[in-house]
Parts: structure tokens; sequence; C-alpha cells
């Protein structure tokens, strides 16, 4: 019996160990993000009706990045595939692609009206993915808003990570959650935990063996845990069937054009695409049954990854003015379109309270919606500067957003302030035209924003 037992309890332990890093996508937080991208684009924008008439394509690129990571664990090189579509070197020529295809509406900017050949071809795969079916529309309608979709996910995570997450680990609601701690606190508010239950069950030692051996596993990796207050709060239980994906075909073409090495078969697409849909599916599952344990052991994340600095409505207004951009670049070619322009900033233009000792949240930062040249911002001083009420430069050093979002492809440019600010004290920030896309086009327009820091206790 007590073998028995004892096999139960590593079976759910591992269960709950490994759930929260299989499904840590954030895959439904990126779809909400892209979506409100489109809310708040203009009610007469042309684009706005194509992302409307083609949600589910919308929704289902701002997912994709994400499914290659899952199928990499039998895969390898989808793990490549998945990295490189997050990335505007993947975003851009996949525009490219479309544009020379005439999935454009031309200088008029009328509402298009796009038709495809395939309209709705259902592709059922059970074996490789159980309950994953792929509904597939080649038309241009559901191709730009597939591609707006994946553009979202890359801006989603540059800004998502670089805002929020920090400040979720600086309050350690990430790390209090190995599986022993997770059965200690539940249910919450209860006198008698599972966990109490569990030690009398099998003794206190066995039961400390088990925690020292699970401790450094987390069920609270960030963006799953904030897909299950998402997907409860913002009732998305019904997207996943009506997902919608453009050939694989068209998709590999924008990797070859990357110039990237990296495997993209039409089947590794396919197999990434099946797993979006399955693992969104699992999420959901997830959320019915973790919510209540999320909102317990991490309750200033579940309370502001919707209206917070790098939340969900943040980063969708970035979205909206990165959209707008790929717009441009779809009706001209990429290398035709304009300059970029600042889509968002940190801390915002008029914020009180800005933290003014060291903080997770005390960074100024900039993002555009073109790639950042970095030469522009690294080589030739001024292009970001922070300062004080006197009219003096902050001692600051180029960015803090390590090195992941440094590389090509980011959107983000910034500085980490070396010293302390002073309280209750406005300060101006300046992004210059000094800052260039990876096109060599600079700013369109430079940007003067001023905050004000916290009074001291």
């Amino acid at each position: 019996m007590m073998t028995a037992r004892w096999i139960r309890v590593i079976a759910m332990l591992l269960l709950g160990a490994t759930a929260g890093p299989a499904l840590a996508a954030g895959m439904s937080t990126h779809a909400l993000m892209a979506e409100y991208g489109r809310r708040y684009l203009p009610d007469t924008h042309p684009l706005k009706a194509i992302l409307t008439a083609h949600r589910p394509a919308l929704l289902a690129g701002a997912m994709y990045p994400d499914g290659g990571y899952a199928t990499g664990a039998v895969f390898s090189g989808d793990r490549d595939v998945a990295e490189t579509a997050h990335w505007e070197y993947f975003v851009n020529p996949l525009i490219q692609i479309l544009h020379d295809d005439g999935c454009t509406s031309g200088a008029s900017l009328e509402i298009p009206q796009f038709g495809g050949t395939l309209e709705y071809v259902t592709t059922t795969v059970t074996g490789l993915a159980p309950l994953a079916e792929l509904r597939i529309d080649d038309s241009c309608g559901a191709m730009i808003a597939y591609a707006m979709g994946i553009a979202a996910h890359g801006m989603g995570d540059e800004v998502w990570d670089a805002l929020f997450e920090p400040q979720v680990r600086e309050r350690g609601e990430d790390a209090e959650s190995s599986p022993a701690y997770t059965l200690d606190a539940f249910p919450p508010g209860a006198e008698v935990s599972v966990g109490d239950v569990l030690r009398a069950v099998i003794g206190d030692e066995p039961f400390e063996v088990l925690r020292q051996g699970f401790d450094p596993l987390s069920l609270n990796s960030i963006e799953y845990a904030m897909d299950v207050i998402a997907i409860r709060e913002q009732g998305l239980w019904a997207d996943v069937p009506f997902l919608t994906f453009p050939p694989a075909e068209v998709i590999a073409r924008a990797y070859e054009a990357s110039g990237r090495d990296v495997d993209a078969s039409v089947a590794a697409i396919e197999r990434a695409a099946l797993f979006t849909r399955t693992l969104v599916l699992a999420e959901r599952a997830g959320a019915a049954a973790e919510y209540d344990r999320v909102r317990q052991q991490m309750p200033w994340a579940s309370g502001h990854y919707f209206t917070g600095s790098g939340g969900v409505l943040h980063v969708g207004k970035m979205i909206t003015g990165y959209y707008l951009h790929l717009w441009d670049k779809l009706q001209h070619g990429v290398v035709n379109a304009r300059g970029p322009r600042i889509v968002g900033v940190h801390p915002d233009n008029g914020e009180q309270g800005v933290p003014f000792e060291y903080s997770a949240d005390r960074f100024v930062r900039v993002f555009i919606s073109g790639s950042v040249d970095r030469a522009s911002v690294t080589e030739a001083p001024g292009g970001l500067v922070l300062f004080d009420g006197d009219g003096n430069v902050v001692d600051a050093r180029l960015s803090g957003f390590g090195p992941l979002y440094q590389g090509d492809g980011t959107h983000g440019i910034g500085i980490e302030l070396t010293g302390a600010l002073k309280p209750a004290t406005e300060y101006t920030a300046v992004i210059t035209t000094r800052a260039k896309d990876d096109r060599g086009r600079a700013l369109l327009e430079p940007l003067v924003w001023t905050f004000r820091t916290a009074a001291a206790e």
C-alpha cells in the first residue's frame, strides 16, 4: 500500500512540476495583446477592417512563434523555427512577400476585398497532436492578419519581459511556487493543507526528501500563470476552435528570405501550428483548475498583468503603432516605407511616483516601430538622454534589457541609471533622431517627455 501511495505522490508532483514549464508560452496573453492592438487602431483604417474580418488568423499568428518550442523537445531544429519567428528579421521578409504577392490595397487605402482559393481547409492530425485541428485560409486578408499577429508576439515579448516580468521577480512571486510550497498552501485559507495530509500519510522525513528534490521547480512560470488569469478573467475560452493559419509554404518562404540558418520545413511549420492549438487547449484546462492558486500565490502579478506597466493594455497600444508601420511596409515595400516612429516609452509622459532608489521599475526605455540599428544608439552618444530638474545629464549606461533584447530584430532602446534619482523631482527624457532602424532610417520625430519621482517617505 505504501508503495502505491509513493507512486501516486511522485506522479502528482511530477505532473505539477512540469505543467508550468511545458505550457509557459504566454500564448493566450500574446493573443490578447494582439487583439488590443487591433482595437486601438483607428476605426476608419483599412487594417482594422482586415484584422476584424480575419481575427482568427490574427490570434493564431500571435500564438504561433512559441509553438516550435514545444515540438523542439522531439525535433530539436523546431526551436530555431520558433526563435526566428520572434524577431523583425523574420517579420520584414514575411511582409515583403505579401507585398510582392499583391496583398496590398493601393495608395487610396480603400478597404480591400481579399479573396482566396482555399476558403477554409481543415486538417486533423490526431496522431501528431491530439485534439489539434488546423483551419487553413490562403486569402490575403488571413495572411496579413497572421503576419500582424506574429509581429505583435515579438513586440509583446520585448515589452512584457522588459517592464512587467522584472517587477514580478523583484517581489518573488515566481519563486514561492515549488510543488511542496503549493501543497502546503492549498486549499487557500484552510487550517489543514494538502501538504499536512500528505505528511500524515507518508511521514515528515519522506515529505522533506520530496520537497528538497522538487523545490527548484516552479509552478509559477510567469507567462503560463498570467495566461491562467487572462483566460479566466478575459473570457478567452472560446477562441481556440476558430484559429486560422495560412499555408505553411508561405511562411517557409519568409524563413528562407530571413537569411537565418534554420531548417524551417513545411513539416516543422505545421508541427508548430498544430502544437500552438494543442497547447492553448491545454492552457484552458489549466485555467479552470489553477486560477485560485495563481491568484493566491501571485497577487501583485494577477493585479497588474492587464493594466500595469508592460501589461496587456500598455503593450496593446505599442502594438497598434507597430501595426501602422507594418501596414506602410506592406503597401510600399519594406525598403521604401517611411522611417520608424516611437510607439511607447517608460516611464510614461507625466507619470508620477517613479521609484528614485534602485528598482526593477527604474529604467528609461523607448520602443520604436522598427528594429533598432544598435550602432546608432551605442556608437553616437546622445540618442537617449535623461536630464534632472536643473538640466544636468543623469549618469546612466545604455540599456538594461539584457543580451536577448539587444540583438538583431529588437525594438527597444534603454538606459539603466547608475545612481539614485532625487525624490519628488521632475526629470526630462529626450530621444533624438540619431536613433535609426535596421534599414538606416532615422526616427521620423524626436520626443521629449517628463516624469516625476516619488516623494521620500
